[in-house]
């Protein structure tokens, strides 16, 4: 598709841009407990798109199944888009926005050869795993960004926990329980790195981060295990995140007054770690 056609569904007062910072305001006025656990639920059946990626295609099509771009789709499934189908926006690393398609907007090249994304007919297959290798490259780039984390043997009751700190260029000093297994040393990291990433302990000259140093215990744990929720469900890991959250996340229950851009924000770069794909930023000029 050339670009005039991908962006046939805008008004001609509208660009990509404008039309992406609406989207940004209607996604994050998600206000009640089940609003923020459909969202939830949504994000963790898109684990090929970051976290914000995945809130921005739910924000236009709650029914999506499974999303690629054109050149993606017929690249990895032979398939191609239909003519006149509906292109959604998301952000593109290092650029403005991409687009892509759904699965009901494409068809086979071949028609006797069919070929559907697993992930596309079971978005909830059961994982459940975790590559050690993966901790090590949270724990190698963490130290990037002045964050040092070690294992040490603590309390049977104590997971973890971090703190702000000024020695040798480590801004943060963040301790897990060296007995714990890897998944729920994972969902700990995961949970104070979630305190670092949304602000609750200030910014840093290196970090990518506001200062958002709330005063407020029942948001600034809320924002943290949520960002833990969505690295665990994203791997189908249980880490007990959904019974730290389930009081908020029902029919009717009022949500803190909490960030969604800073959960899901943190919760992006967490996985980009994890991934091996982050690059810190770089540090201002002296």
């Amino acid at each position: 598709m050339k670009g005039d056609q991908q962006l046939s569904f805008l008004s001609d007062a509208e660009d990509p841009r404008r039309t992406l910072d609406d989207l940004v305001s209607r996604a994050l006025a998600y206000r009640s407990g089940a609003e923020l656990k459909e969202l939830f639920e949504f994000i963790r059946k898109f684990p090929q798109f970051a976290p914000y990626n995945a809130m921005l295609l739910h924000v236009q099509n709650h029914g999506i199944q499974f999303a690629l771009s054109a050149r993606r789709w017929e690249v990895l499934y032979a398939r191609y888009v239909k003519p006149g189908a509906r292109p959604y926006v998301v952000l593109r690393t290092m650029g403005p926005v991409d687009f892509v398609f759904d699965l009901s907007d494409t068809e086979p090249i071949d028609p006797q050869v069919d070929r559907v994304p697993p992930a596309a007919s079971d978005p909830f297959a059961a994982k459940g795993t975790l590559d050690p290798a993966e901790l090590g490259k949270l724990e190698t780039a963490c130290l990037k960004i002045g964050i040092l984390v070690e294992k040490k043997d603590l309390a049977t009751g104590g997971a973890g926990s971090v703190q702000r700190v000024s020695r040798n260029g480590i801004d943060f000093y963040l301790q897990l329980n060296s007995k714990h297994s890897p998944v729920q040393q994972l969902g700990t990291l995961a949970h104070e790195l979630g305190h670092v990433f949304c602000g609750h302990l200030g910014d840093t000259e290196c970090g990518f981060w506001p200062d958002r140093n709330l005063r407020d215990k029942k948001i600034v744990e809320f924002e943290a295990e949520s960002v833990a929720y969505l690295i665990a469900v994203r791997r189908s890991l249980d880490i007990g995140s959904d019974k730290y959250l389930s009081d908020y996340l029902q029919d009717g229950a009022p949500l803190p007054a909490i960030s969604l851009e800073a959960i899901l924000k943190a919760a992006g770069k967490i996985e980009e770690m994890l991934a091996g794909h982050f690059r810190p930023p770089k540090k201002p000029a002296q």
